[in-house]
């Protein structure tokens, strides 16, 4: 809507210095209406000047663009609107085709109605009407860049180059090719290439007496760069040494004639290597960073660019200070390269042994001796760094690794990273060092915290133990659990903030500043508790637990949940959002989805989060759809999530073109990269199943919705696998658990994790019966990601549109496929719902799913029946007749589930002496006390109440006729 308006602005902006007063007056009111909402007003007004002046552009600009305000718009609306484009094309010999703005408003209409071949086909006819017309050009070129055709618009922008005879054209026309060849696929990429080079010669040599010697810009060395590194991909990927018009190639980074004509490898290299870059380099690290990892993945011994870059790396750490641990790495791994080089057999020759002891030698000076040692941990890593590297390649090794993670740990144990730091290292561990680095840590584990110090460094051991230990019985995680707990309430007290006090006073002078510590339970809501860490460990132990043992495991997640939920009101640390995700996915384990989404709330997730945060709520949020009408349901925030991907497609968008015009030309293929991945999320793919599924649910799914959303799904089923771009974030929650155990989001999570396999099932699952006759034919089973009740409803979606699909005289067979299908859903509710190792998720879930499969039938009905009836068929009286009665058998097996939901819920308020005997043994602790633990206890079964209730309700109302 915003962008709209922003047009019918710039729009009557533009008609302000190009009509007369008199039209400019019937302008006005017209585009006032459409910036106030008003399309009703703005067409009365439009019918008025159009029976005045058939022909006026800028009214059938505008009225093409008014008849989108509808929501959505109708198919005919589409075609009148299609209707206008032609018209203004044709009328007064074309005149409209010479008016840019008027070409900008035709073609946003219908790129908005998804006409966007029609759109690119008059933008195309306007620019070649029009050669001299350099707005329209500028317009058609951005207009490529919105809809992502990169072909067109570096045809146009050449076409620009030539014309106009401005370089930023020339440029645009570059950057548009490396858009095109990025992807490392493209089939003309020598031609691509050939062209960009021979614009690149010509603006360095046309017109002056010498070629140019410099750059005139960061811009153009990123996009010589880029070009240069794209000709040496293509070229490696070919095996192709010398492309075409190699050695003609002019740039001021390159010598004008060489010796002998140059690969694509060498011209990069070469490019590098020359006073030009090592300028840029120094004013830019981006610019150094990137020359590090080409050297390195395209150089050699015999050419020096190794040794260069070793010796550049080793200048910058002992002379000038660099503690970039980009630079610790790629030193290391310009060693091990030239040492791998040197190899004759499995172990590198003398110079390369040498090298490697030189290498390791000054990161230990520098991890001892440096000024910066006792506080840059990365040069001990890199030492570290370089013995796993000699481990992995079975090398030498000169210091034991256990004895390095020892001495890091001791040195810098007391940081909160060092768990992160030493994972790598760690988990190249035999079994032997694996029981020498217990025997080092236990200690650590052992000391009493006496301040934030050793606090930090006794939860690195505890961390590090439990991660490298082996897994432990459901009784010992227990006790971990109660602990952990512990040390959290011990360690509560630690947190320690310096305030300055002025001070006014007869004692003091003004201003004089004291310092006082305040305890944890004192730190700003900015701040994190040094203890919570403590609060996590607890809580993964108790999920241990619950994946531990075959029992009462309701009652484990109960008290597993509480002590998250206690320590989050009692360490106050806003920002500890792994707490918060553990004590989300708990409580939706425990079918309380109400408290899930409070929690959720709290992160106040925007912008891009939407895609990597969003799967918290969205993952099988379906099971949560139905809820009661004053608790917070994952609608809401599903909507939010759905509505951000679709802003955010457009502002990437923009934001492409905006790099463009503001030549901002090192940023364009971030923008670039950042569009696509968000226009292949699979988050987003995720997000759209699981509203069109709770749609469906909350009786909200109209026909209009579910004809878009069929469209949608039929793309999903026709992507590859692996096609899509999976940003969600599992790293929020770190995984404490033991190796030998599964991660800590399997086991918190509902079901197994969703992938594309499981995005693909469901889209094909309900494509099926949003349009019977023409769903995709693809042969496919239910994917491993998907439950049992998944797999049912996949299955189901099968029989209901072969039943939906036969002839009269097959019917029979099909129908009775179908009513099979569900002859014992009923039964197996019942069976679930009493048992008591099920959660209560599962019993939800089970529910839900047998629903939605009752509901997506009914609305396959419909849309069968809509098929026939534009078909003609002549047997579609009795065939509406059999799907009625067949929709009525579904509904009478399904119907009795929902007095037995009912049922259900009325049983989960006995339970709550139950959850409060299973969290006896937090009321050791002082900070759980009874009035505590019988509160959490009570809010906890009535989300459970109210989520059941809400379901046996829906069961009611949407299966009583």
């Amino acid at each position: 809507m915003n962008e709209a308006i922003s047009l019918v602005r710039a729009f009557y902006a533009s008609r302000r210095t190009t009509l007369s007063p008199t039209d400019l007056r019937s302008m006005g009111p017209i585009c006032t209406a459409l910036e106030a909402f008003n399309p009703k007003r703005a067409l009365l007004l439009l019918d008025q000047l159009l029976k005045r002046s058939p022909a006026n552009p800028s009214a059938l600009a505008t009225l093409a663009h008014c008849l989108t305000a509808a929501q959505p718009v109708p198919e005919s609306v589409k075609n009148d609107i299609v209707k206008v484009v032609r018209t203004a094309q044709s009328a007064n010999n074309g005149a409209a085709l010479d008016d840019a703005d008027v070409i900008m408003l035709l073609t946003w209409a219908l790129r908005y109605i998804d006409q966007t071949e029609e759109a690119l086909g008059l933008m195309a006819h306007a620019v070649q009407s029009n050669p001299d017309n350099e707005e329209l050009a500028m317009d058609a070129f951005i207009q490529y860049l919105r809809v992502n055709d990169q072909k067109a618009a570096q045809q146009l922008s050449m076409k620009m180059a030539k014309q106009f005879k401005v370089d930023r054209y020339m440029w645009w026309s570059v950057l548009t090719t490396i858009l095109l060849l990025r992807d490392l696929a493209h089939p003309q990429a020598s031609l691509l290439l050939s062209l960009a080079e021979r614009q690149l010669v010509a603006h360095y040599t046309t017109g002056r007496k010498e070629p140019a010697t410099a750059y005139e810009s960061a811009n153009d060395f990123h996009l010589i760069t880029r070009l240069l590194e794209l000709r040496a991909q293509y070229a490696a990927a070919s095996s192709s040494a010398t492309p075409a018009n190699t050695s003609n190639l002019v740039l001021p980074s390159l010598p004008a004639s060489p010796d002998q004509p140059r690969t694509a490898a060498r011209a990069l290299l070469d490019h590098l290597a020359s006073p030009e870059a090592d300028k840029r380099c120094a004013e830019n690290l981006g610019f150094e960073l990137w020359r590090r990892e080409i050297e390195l993945e395209y150089g050699s011994v015999q050419g020096g660019e190794w040794k260069r870059l070793w010796d550049r790396l080793v200048l910058g750490l002992k002379q000038n200070g660099d503690t970039n641990w980009h630079s610790i790495l790629y030193l290391i791994r310009a060693a091990c390269a030239m040492a791998a080089a040197s190899a004759t057999a499995s172990i590198p020759n003398e110079d390369g042994i040498a090298l490697l002891q030189e290498t390791r030698q000054l990161l230990r000076e520098l991890a001892t001796d440096s000024p910066k040692a006792k506080v840059e941990r990365g040069y001990l890593l890199g030492v570290l760094e370089l013995a796993r590297e000699l481990r992995e390649r079975r090398w030498p090794e000169v210091d034991k690794l256990t004895e390095l993670v020892g001495e890091y740990f001791e040195r810098f144990g007391s940081k909160a990273c060092c768990f992160d730091d030493l994972r790598p290292y760690i988990d190249i561990f035999s079994p032997e060092e694996l029981q020498d680095l217990r025997a080092l840590l236990k200690p650590a584990t052992q000391t009493a915290l006496g301040d934030v110090r050793v606090t930090t460094k006794a939860i690195n051991a505890h961390k590090l133990l439990r991660r490298y230990s082996p897994q432990a019985t459901a009784e010992e995680e227990h006790q971990n659990a109660l602990e952990f707990t512990q040390l959290y309430f011990d360690a509560l007290p630690l947190g320690t903030l310096f305030l300055p006090v002025l001070v006014s006073n007869f004692r003091w002078p003004l201003a004089q500043t004291d310092v006082l510590a305040l305890l944890g339970k004192d730190l700003p809501p900015t701040e994190l508790q040094p203890a919570d860490d403590f609060a996590l460990l607890a809580g993964q132990a108790w999920v241990s637990a619950f994946e531990q043992s075959g029992k009462s495991l309701t009652l484990i997640l109960d008290s597993g949940n509480e002590p998250l939920t206690g320590c989050l009101k009692q360490a106050l640390s806003k920002y500890k959002y792994q707490i918060r995700i553990l004590a989300i996915n708990l409580l939706r384990l425990l079918g309380a989805p109400s408290l899930s989404v409070t929690h959720y709330r709290v992160f106040g997730v925007k912008n891009v989060q939407f895609d990597t945060l969003s799967h918290l709520m969205v993952a099988r949020g379906s099971t949560f759809a139905i809820t009661g009408p004053k608790q917070a349901g994952v609608s809401g925030e599903t909507a939010s999530a759905m509505g951000w991907h679709g802003s955010g497609q457009t502002e990437a968008r923009e934001m492409v073109v905006r790099a463009f015009t503001n030549e901002a030309y090192q940023k364009v293929e971030d923008f670039f990269e950042f569009k696509q991945h968000l226009q292949l999320s699979l988050q987003q793919s995720l997000i759209t199943v699981e509203a069109l599924r709770m749609s469906l649910l909350k009786g909200t799914l109209d026909a209009a919705s579910a004809e878009l959303s069929a469209c949608r799904l039929d793309q999903m089923v026709a992507n590859a696998p692996g096609s899509f771009a999976d940003h969600r974030d599992f790293k929020t929650l770190p995984d404490y658990q033991s190796r030998a155990s599964s991660p800590i989001w399997e086991q918190s999570h509902l079901g197994q994790q969703l992938n594309d396999d499981w995005l693909r099932a469901m889209a094909l699952t309900y494509s099926r019966l949003l349009h019977p006759a023409s769903s995709p034919q693809v042969s496919m089973s239910a994917p491993p990601s998907f439950t049992a009740d998944e797999s049912w409803l996949f299955d189901f979606s099968n029989n209901a549109r072969a039943a939906l699909l036969s002839s009269f005289d097959e019917a029979p067979e099909a129908d009775k496929a179908l009513l099979d299908h569900f002859q014992d859903r009923a039964e197996k509710f019942s069976a679930l719902a009493d048992d008591e190792a099920a959660l209560p998720w599962q019993v939800l879930h089970s529910a839900t799913v047998s629903l939605e499969a009752f509901l997506l039938l009914e609305i396959g009905i419909e849309r069968r029946a809509e098929e026939m009836a534009q078909a003609r068929a002549p047997d579609q009286a009795k065939q509406a007749k059999r799907m009625r009665t067949l929709r009525n058998s579904v509904r009478d097996l399904v119907k009795p589930i929902g007095p037995k939901v009912t049922a259900y819920g009325k049983r989960i308020p006995k339970e709550r002496s139950k959850v409060v005997a299973s969290l006896s043994d937090l009321s050791r602790f002082e900070q759980f006390d009874e009035n505590r633990l019988t509160n959490f206890a009570t809010i906890l079964i009535d989300s459970r109440r109210s989520a059941t209730d809400a379901l046996g309700a829906a069961y009611h109302r949407r299966t009583a006729k």
